[in-house]
């Protein structure tokens, strides 16, 4: 069961496809700077450069349990990773 804040609803799979398209939103907000777009732009790699953020090794982590929590759920991410992850 999922709740927004001060918005309540009943989850028939639109509040939950709503909470993962948020969060793979913001996974890849260059301001977290934990990954970056490859030449395409179309896919995702991890950040080289990603410890200026000092916590980005929790973050990751975070992300981690988000792509698995969705595949498990069967939401699918609006978010394309390089080959190299999978």
């Amino acid at each position: 069961s999922i709740t927004f804040r001060d918005e309540e609803g009943v989850d028939a799979g639109g509040l939950s496809r709503e909470f993962f398209a948020i969060l793979a939103k913001e996974m890849f907000n260059p301001n977290y700077a934990l990954f970056t777009s490859t030449e395409d732009g179309c896919t995702f790699q991890p950040n080289p450069n990603s410890s200026i953020n000092p916590d980005h090794l929790h973050y990751f982590r975070f992300v981690g349990r988000i792509v698995g929590k969705a595949i498990s759920d069967g939401y699918l991410l609006d978010a394309h990773f390089t080959r190299s992850l999978y």
